[in-house]
């Protein structure tokens, strides 16, 4: 897993100041950068050991009962869809769905499940590299 190191701060923050001094510290170009963290945080969560039932959406002819339960499906393959198509216009919207998908474990699966233990074990690791990457 890559982690964030002070090379890429550095070059995060050297192109925001490029950006500036030319005038084009715009909304695009902090997506650009924005984009840049939630693929690296994706890349991550998609190779985590604890992240096979959360890489494509919940098998609704396997699991019948979900789509009255879950209102509002959430997956690492949907996010990554969304991150690719560049519907994420800040952290906080690609956060939130990463939330939702969290949330969304906790309301289906038992707490000891197979399941609820690896949506436990993405979202305290999803947690603690979050907060490193938004520290810089």
């Amino acid at each position: 897993m890559k982690e964030l190191t002070w090379s890429d701060v550095f070059e995060i923050v050297f192109a925001m100041v490029l950006f500036q001094k030319k005038n084009e510290l715009t909304v695009a170009n902090c997506v650009w950068l924005v984009d840049g963290w939630n693929r690296t945080i994706l890349d991550e969560l998609e190779m985590h050991d604890e992240a096979w039932p959360f890489l494509l959406p919940v098998n609704t002819k396997q699991f019948p009962t979900y789509k009255k339960i879950i209102r509002s499906p959430m997956d690492l393959g949907t996010i990554r869809k969304r991150l690719d198509d560049q519907l994420y216009k800040t952290r906080d919207d690609f956060c939130a769905d990463l939330h939702l998908m969290f949330n969304n474990c906790v309301t289906f699966n038992e707490d000891e499940s197979p399941v609820g233990k690896a949506g436990f074990s993405l979202k305290t690791y999803f947690d603690a590299r979050w907060a490193e990457l938004i520290a810089y």
